[in-house]
């Protein structure tokens, strides 16, 4: 298989699940007596692995995230009308684990300065290559923005490409939507990724041609831009803050289901 054979085959698309919605929360872990931010998410995560059983992986997911004080959850892929009740039935879990680890999360898109810049021990070493030659004031502004990412399921490349050109011209009204920190989110978000916002792309051989120019053709997780096609076969929404309130992503999601169809 050529080079670029092997990048397309990193996207798996599912024409059964276009037009499904998945959501990813990032939230940070509180030690709920000092209500400060820790480092504890591997001990949470072990805990979680321990109830897989009595969790619906097909419904609900938990995962890490770059800092070792973040938390991911995901839910879905799902129907847009289902997503409220799948977020807060994934909220129940994480509320009964945080009782029973007397810890505490918080959904704040954008950490203190003070907080802790541990990195996640990937077991697959991806954050810590990563990480191995990033400046501190790169790492930092990775490590305190938290965000809620939205997915919608394309059937194929093609479409997805076509639906991507589409909604990138909503990109500004987008962010503007999702900012919940006067802007100070996206600041730290440019810091961290200076190629943030997303450029048209004409064919699947310009997508290719970016992702060699821009260092992601090994993997397309390392780009960065607010919308993307991700490995997950979906049109990818990054610019939303983290937020506590189901409502709000409700609103998010549905905002961007509509512009995909």
């Amino acid at each position: 298989m050529t080079d670029k054979g092997k990048f397309f085959a990193k996207f798996k698309f599912d024409q059964s699940k276009a037009g499904f919605v998945g959501i990813e929360r990032e939230q940070f872990i509180l030690d709920r007596t000092t209500r400060s931010i820790i480092p504890i998410v591997h001990q949470y995560l072990k805990h979680i692995q321990s109830l897989d059983n009595a969790i619906d992986q097909n419904r609900f997911q938990f995962g890490y995230e770059l800092s070792a004080c973040q938390l991911e959850s995901k839910i879905g892929p799902c129907s847009l009308g289902k997503i409220g009740q799948w977020l807060k039935e994934s909220d129940e879990i994480l509320e009964s684990i945080d009782g029973e680890l007397g810890l505490s999360r918080m959904h704040i898109e954008l950490a203190p300065e003070s907080i802790p810049l541990d990195i996640y021990p990937d077991p697959t070493g991806r954050y810590q290559k990563i990480t191995k030659n990033m400046p501190r004031e790169i790492l930092a502004a990775a490590c305190r923005v938290a965000g809620t990412h939205i997915h919608i399921g394309m059937p194929d490349m093609e479409t997805a490409i076509s639906v991507y050109n589409k909604v990138i011209a909503h990109t500004d009204k987008l962010i503007e939507m999702g900012d919940l920190s006067l802007g100070k989110r996206m600041e730290l978000y440019r810091v961290m990724a200076p190629r943030y916002y997303p450029k048209t792309i004409a064919s699947t051989d310009e997508l290719y041609r970016q992702a060699r120019a821009f260092g992601f053709a090994d993997d397309p997780r390392k780009c960065w831009t607010l919308i993307r096609i991700s490995v997950h076969g979906t049109i990818e929404f990054r610019m939303f803050g983290a937020t506590e309130s189901i409502g709000q992503i409700v609103e998010w999601a549905s905002r961007c289901y509509t512009l995909c169809f």
